[in-house]
């Protein structure tokens, strides 16, 4: 080989630890969550967040219209609002309680990945 080969292998080798310790360490919820934020898929990370926050604000308001009813036909359609509104939050939750498990299996096939070129090349 000759010292630009070398120099070339060195280099990927640097690459290929950096990368290697990048992914070893275990991403918390947070980093996680940050990482939902970047990619393909962001704008559903977004859209859940804004939707989220939209049935919320709407659920509080349902909540200070049904406290301050006096009639039962009326309070009862609020209280059904509350509940539609908790309902759709729980759904808002799963959905991104799954996105973020697909990002942290992804994340292992990539360490998985690095480990079986790392000793494909030893």
């Amino acid at each position: 080989m000759n010292k630009i080969d070398e120099e070339i292998k060195s280099a990927l080798e640097d690459e290929d630890a950096r990368l290697f310790a990048e992914l070893n360490d275990e991403a918390g919820v947070f980093e996680l969550v940050g990482m939902s934020f970047k990619g393909k898929n962001a704008w559903m990370a977004w859209y859940m967040w804004i939707m989220g926050f939209v049935v919320f604000v709407l659920g509080v308001y349902a909540l200070t219209l049904f406290l301050a009813e006096t009639d039962l036909k009326t309070a009862i359609g609020w209280a059904l609002t509350i509940n539609a509104c908790m309902f759709v939050i729980a759904l808002i939750k799963i959905m991104s309680w799954q996105q973020l498990h697909k990002l942290d299996v992804m994340r292992e096939i990539k360490r998985m990945e690095v480990r079986l070129l790392s000793q494909k090349q030893t």
